[in-house]
């Protein structure tokens, strides 16, 4: 007999919002492997069917990056970095290989016998970071394994959606290789027995905007029982068969949700202007064309960053000048008379799945962005041509990204004109007075700001790397998360210096980095001397709740006293303060803007 009496499973909430649905309940797929000998004979071909297994999961794993930053966002895309990194992993194939050699057992019981021990290992940590590692390893693993079993077949591996309906997800945990078999528009939420804060689930419930709680003891064993759920990502719970009181106060909690939405739209229209009539223009970030809906909901004033690299990764080979044409000038149709600011490849060798594809052991430091670019110039070419041509209308921009100095800024300017000349020959409309400026993001870049200001129309300042860079901490690594703090001192002082360098050079200067998205750091960005942010759209009516409601005096004077700090904990205590002081009424859940 089925559980009618209502059920409340508690959990840790990793991505806000109500849902309220049907379960569908996502068991993952157990593969049995055979510990039976083989013969010394059958060693080399079991040699071959893991490194062809492997090959062929790697190929899984990029497709699959591409299909998760395509449904939801670069951040879940992110999560397959460590898939390859175990894909890549030498030492960790030696042992694989050493143990089907040595043991005489099959390439399956292999590889399952020493990625558990690591798995294991791993899990025993008692570490959240760790605990997801453990589990990036046994999805590698799987992946590994059912590419082995079903080899003789030739089965290829294909993206099957796991949801047929509108369902909330509940499972043990979701494995990344799941992210490219949810459909985000029937994925009403996300319940999970494992997981944490920073685990998969929690991220890609944040990347498709899905109320998500993790970490729910039993709801498996619940679970069963249930036909209609709801999913509270703002308090972590789960109800399991909701009584209609329960139902009925929860579509109130959703109705309440939706006129929010509704007021942060309606903001969202506002003027940015401070209450002593100063306007702070915000722009907003893009990757991909399909964010321009959200550009142009959210009431933004163009595009402040698009960044091409992505639409490169999504591709197996290289885009023509054709197929980007046909983007960027999509783009800048959908956003005028608002400007488009399109950032050249911005992208490692690393990352490129064509000819010109290579590998190097540090590609952060190695050469990518306008190195790799400088170093192909018929892939250059093409990507001039093509943001040329898109900018027809006159508001389309050229920013360059990972300049250092000078001499490569000239260099680029050389090819800059040649495109254009080019386009010239062949009588191909192009605005002649296009826009080129500097993305700055490298420390030696910020300091010679003055110099660069010279040179080029516009300057934007690029804050996660330029934080990676100064602070020398990757920042995506969780192990130094301590040590990249965008807000520290050094980098604080080298926005300064760049917005003080385009100021009087009399140019534009925007900020497209992470830190503009910020509420809490708005008012020091503006007392800096910044007019100019490019933010994620939904973030706008925030950040105007923030310039519309302080002075340009009372923001001049919290940046003089920040820029005299020697810490990032003094920054942050001072933005405390002012916006306690200042803003505290005007932004809600402002203290969670402070965890930056």
């Amino acid at each position: 007999m089925k559980q009618t009496k209502e059920k409340i499973l508690k959990g840790i909430a990793v991505s806000p919002g109500i849902s309220m649905g049907s379960p569908y309940y996502y068991v993952h797929e157990i593969l049995k492997v055979s510990h039976k000998k083989i013969t010394k004979q059958e060693i080399e071909g079991e040699v071959a069917k893991y490194q062809h297994a492997k090959k062929k999961t790697k190929k899984f794993v990029l497709e699959s990056q591409r299909n998760a930053r395509r449904k939801a966002g670069n951040e879940a895309a992110k999560i397959f970095d460590a898939h390859l990194l175990i894909l890549n992993d030498d030492i960790l194939a030696e042992e694989i290989v050493n143990c089907i050699k040595e043991k005489q057992v099959s390439a399956s019981y292999a590889t399952s016998k020493i990625m558990k021990d690591y798995q294991v290992a791993m899990g025993n940590l008692s570490n959240e970071y760790f605990s997801q590692k453990a589990f990036d390893i046994e999805d590698v693993c799987k992946r590994i394994v059912r590419n082995i079993l079903f080899e003789e077949q030739e089965h290829e591996e294909k993206h099957h959606s796991l949801l047929e309906k509108k369902s909330i997800i509940v499972s043990n945990n979701i494995f990344p290789s799941d992210v490219v078999n949810l459909d985000k528009s029937i994925v009403l939420g996300i319940a999970t027995e494992l997981g944490g804060k920073t685990s998969h689930a929690a991220l890609l419930a944040r990347s498709m905007e899905v109320p998500a709680v993790v970490g729910v003891a039993r709801i498996q064993k619940y679970i069963k029982d249930a036909v209609f759920i709801i999913v509270d990502g703002h308090n972590g719970q789960v109800i399991l068969n909701p009584t209609p009181k329960t139902i009925e106060k929860y579509k109130t909690f959703q109705h309440e949700e939706e006129k929010k939405l509704k007021k942060d739209l309606d903001y969202a229209k506002r003027i940015p202007d401070t209450i002593d009539g100063v306007i702070v223009n915000i722009a907003s970030n893009i990757q991909a064309e399909e964010e321009v809906e959200n550009v142009l909901r959210w009431s933004s004033q163009g595009v402040g960053l698009f960044r091409t690299e992505f639409l490169f990764e999504e591709k197996v080979g290289i885009l023509t000048e054709e197929e980007q044409f046909k983007i960027y000038s999509s783009v800048a149709e959908k956003v005028y008379p608002d400007n488009v600011i399109i950032r050249l490849l911005d992208i490692g060798g690393d990352k490129l799945n064509a000819k010109i594809a290579f590998h190097e052991d540090n590609p952060f430091l190695g050469v990518r962005g306008l190195r790799l670019l400088l170093e192909n110039t018929s892939l250059l070419k093409s990507h001039l041509r093509a943001i040329l041509r898109a900018s027809y209308k006159k508001n389309v921009w050229i920013m360059i990204p990972f300049l250092t100095d000078l001499s490569e800024l000239r260099q680029i300017k050389r090819y800059i004109t040649l495109a254009k000349h080019s386009l010239e020959e062949e009588n191909k409309a192009f605005d002649s007075n296009i826009k080129v400026g500097a993305m700055i993001e490298i420390p030696s870049a910020a300091i010679m700001s003055a110099e660069i200001a010279k040179y080029v129309d516009f300057m934007s300042i690029g804050t996660n790397d330029l934080t990676q860079y100064t602070l020398a901490a990757d920042r995506g690594n969780k192990r130094v998360s301590s040590v990249y703090d965008p807000l520290h001192p050094a980098v604080i002082r080298l926005i300064k210096m760049t917005i003080d360098a385009a100021n009087k050079a009399k140019i534009y200067v925007g900020l497209c980095g992470e830190l503009g998205g910020n509420p809490i750091v708005t008012p020091l960005l503006i007392g800096m001397g910044l007019r100019n942010l490019s933010v994620t759209p939904f973030m706008i009516p925030e950040i105007k709740k923030v310039i519309r409601n302080v002075k340009i005096t009372d923001c001049n004077e919290l940046a003089e006293k920040a820029l005299t700090y020697n810490t990032s904990s003094m920054i942050r205590k001072e933005l405390n303060n002012f916006f306690d002081q200042e803003l505290k009424n005007e932004i809600e859940d402002w203290v969670t803007y402070l965890q930056i």
